[in-house]
């Protein structure tokens, strides 16, 4: 923080209680005062943060996500940079494999240029403007990115300690337990973009001719019996893990009942039978997520294929079209 910026802070913290003609007796008692009222406001403001959620403008996730974690100050911040993306045009500039770089403009007003490094697999993007390294908030441009990158909530990166509701306590998004909801929404973030970038690949050289278009939706078709039959081994794998460990756990203790000489060490505990259910109904969750997850990619990329083979068509009738005039 620079010397006028600190200068500024303290200004509005004494503003409407000190001036230029207060004197030291009257400073310290109106200190006082200013620092109740801060207080005041603090304990007003936490109390809102943890009681009330603020309203959403838009329908996508990473608002939502932003609105459970963040302050409820810091939230309105966020949100007006998001809101402020559908005033943005992000351009790919270049691309070199992993790292992309993006064009960002507005649309109206302001003509200024900004540019983002983006890296899908890191999930790490940098921007021209510096606002994340100076005030640790996510900029509109870097938003923009992400939002024409579908990555569709904030990466726990990103998230940092000191905006968040849990700042005064010891539970933060970063000391969360593996497996958590954060850690599962990250990784799959980082899978879905890895995915989505192959795709694109794909989609481009399978569009190039009829025969490569065939030739590639008889291979799409392939991968997504194969991906929903191996979801389905998921399933049933988790299904029969979780009867065999109840089936385990009533014979050890019928055993134990009939054989004195057994100890009940081999019953297994009543927490280590929850953490095994909770472990297994968590897989078979993320397995039906990842199955939703690839079904509406892969329909995703057959339309973006179905558009570009309208698009060749439309073309071959064009150029069809131009030779006919010309003759």
């Amino acid at each position: 923080m620079s010397i006028t910026q600190r200068s500024d802070s303290m200004n509005s913290y004494f503003d409407g209680y000190v001036n230029a003609s207060t004197n030291l007796n009257q400073f310290f008692k109106l200190y006082e005062k200013a620092l109740e009222s801060r207080l005041e406001k603090e304990v007003k403001a936490d109390y809102d943060t943890l009681n009330a959620l603020p309203a959403l403008k838009t329908p996508s996730p990473m608002e939502k996500q932003a609105s459970e974690v963040y302050t409820r100050k810091i939230f309105m911040r966020f949100q007006q940079e998001l809101v402020d993306t559908l005033s943005f045009m992000a351009t790919k500039v270049e691309d070199n494999g992993d790292v992309t770089k993006f064009r960002i403009i507005k649309f109206l007003g302001e003509k200024k240029t900004y540019y983002v490094q983006f890296n899908v697999l890191e999930m790490k993007a940098t921007c021209s403007c510096q606002m994340f390294e100076f005030s640790g908030l996510l900029c509109g441009h870097v938003l923009a990115v992400f939002r024409v990158s579908n990555v569709p909530t904030l990466p726990s990166h990103y998230v940092l300690k000191r905006w968040t509701r849990s700042a005064k306590s010891f539970v933060t998004l970063e000391e969360q337990v593996p497996g958590s909801l954060s850690g599962y929404l990250e990784s799959h973030t980082v899978r879905f973009n890895t995915l989505r970038h192959e795709v694109f690949k794909f989609v481009e050289t399978g569009a190039e001719s009829d025969h490569t278009y065939s030739v590639a939706m008889a291979a799409l078709g392939e991968a997504s019996k194969k991906v929903s039959l191996a979801n389905e081994k998921i399933s049933l794998l988790s299904g029969r893990n979780q009867s065999e460990s109840k089936s385990d756990g009533t014979k050890e203790g019928t055993n134990a009942v009939e054989d004195q000489n057994v100890t009940f060490t081999k019953l297994p505990s009543e927490d280590d039978m929850d953490r095994k259910i909770h472990e297994l109904s968590n897989e078979l969750i993320i397995a039906n997520r990842k199955c939703e997850v690839y079904r509406a990619n892969l329909l995703s990329v057959l339309k973006d294929i179905e558009d570009h083979r309208q698009k060749l068509s439309i073309k071959v009738q064009n150029i069809r079209i131009g030779i006919k005039d010309s003759l």
